[in-house]
């Protein structure tokens, strides 16, 4: 059993990313623009990419790079569409 990692970045809910985990595209498995800032600096905001898996539909990878480093983690897609829809009904 591997060991659980926890991602370098937290995913922030703006409109775009907000928009991105809604969209069509990102149902379908399209890769979408999300909007992440940095575990430990939070006011470093960094571009990442997510695509939800095709062989497992369920999941959704975010994938950031950062001075060269990528870092991937996969994330359960109902609940970025639930947590998002929620955020869109706030603002």
């Amino acid at each position: 059993m591997g060991a659980f990692a926890m991602p370098v970045y937290m995913l922030e809910f703006t409109p775009k990313t907000i928009a991105s985990l809604l969209s069509p595209a990102a149902i379908e498995g399209s890769l979408v623009d999300l909007d992440v800032y940095d575990r430990q600096n939070l006011e470093l905001k960094l571009e990442a990419k997510g695509q939800r898996l095709k062989d497992n539909p369920e999941m959704f990878r975010i994938t950031t790079l950062y001075n060269g480093v990528s870092n991937e983690h996969d994330w359960n897609f109902t609940i970025l569409r639930e947590s998002a829809d929620r955020s869109r009904k706030k603002k």
